[in-house]
Protein backbone atom coordinates (compact mmCIF):
# COMPACT_ATOMS: atom_id res chain seq x y z
CA UNK A 1 0.00 0.00 0.00
CA UNK A 2 1.40 3.91 -1.14
CA UNK A 3 1.95 5.78 1.78
CA UNK A 4 0.21 8.93 2.08
CA UNK A 5 2.41 12.09 3.39
CA UNK A 6 -0.14 14.30 5.34
CA UNK A 7 1.07 17.87 7.01
CA UNK A 8 -0.37 19.50 9.91
CA UNK A 9 -2.79 22.66 9.22
CA UNK A 10 -1.35 24.33 12.21
CA UNK A 11 2.33 23.64 12.15
CA UNK A 12 2.91 22.55 8.54
CA UNK A 13 4.40 19.24 9.80
CA UNK A 14 4.69 16.51 7.33
CA UNK A 15 3.54 13.00 8.93
CA UNK A 16 1.91 9.88 7.83
CA UNK A 17 -0.61 9.96 10.69
CA UNK A 18 -3.98 11.33 10.73
CA UNK A 19 -3.41 13.74 13.94
CA UNK A 20 -0.29 15.94 14.28
CA UNK A 21 1.96 14.20 17.33
CA UNK A 22 2.81 18.03 18.30
CA UNK A 23 -1.18 18.97 18.02
CA UNK A 24 -3.11 16.26 18.48
CA UNK A 25 -6.47 18.17 18.26
CA UNK A 26 -5.34 18.98 14.87
CA UNK A 27 -6.23 16.96 12.19
CA UNK A 28 -3.71 16.50 9.03
CA UNK A 29 -4.32 17.32 5.48
CA UNK A 30 -3.02 15.48 2.18
CA UNK A 31 -3.56 18.47 0.26
CA UNK A 32 -0.11 20.89 0.64
CA UNK A 33 2.71 21.83 -1.73
CA UNK A 34 6.40 21.87 -1.71
CA UNK A 35 8.83 20.98 1.61
CA UNK A 36 11.63 22.03 3.22
CA UNK A 37 13.54 20.07 5.33
CA UNK A 38 15.23 22.26 8.60
CA UNK A 39 18.30 20.56 10.20
CA UNK A 40 19.31 23.43 12.09
CA UNK A 41 16.76 25.71 12.59
CA UNK A 42 18.96 28.61 14.86
CA UNK A 43 21.61 28.18 11.25
CA UNK A 44 19.16 28.93 8.73
CA UNK A 45 17.90 31.95 6.96
CA UNK A 46 14.65 29.62 5.33
CA UNK A 47 13.59 28.74 8.88
CA UNK A 48 14.10 32.41 10.62
CA UNK A 49 11.50 33.54 7.61
CA UNK A 50 9.11 30.35 8.24
CA UNK A 51 9.08 30.89 11.45
CA UNK A 52 10.04 27.39 12.11
CA UNK A 53 12.13 26.31 15.59
CA UNK A 54 12.41 22.73 15.56
CA UNK A 55 14.02 20.37 13.12
CA UNK A 56 12.19 18.48 10.95
CA UNK A 57 10.12 18.34 7.42
CA UNK A 58 7.67 21.18 6.90
CA UNK A 59 5.46 21.56 4.22
CA UNK A 60 5.53 24.87 2.34
CA UNK A 61 1.86 25.64 1.33
CA UNK A 62 -0.87 23.71 3.36
CA UNK A 63 -4.45 24.10 1.57
CA UNK A 64 -7.14 24.25 4.68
Amino acid sequence: MKQVYRACKKCKRITTEKNCAFHPEEKTTPDWLGFVIVAEPANSTIAAKAGIKEKGVYAIKVRQ
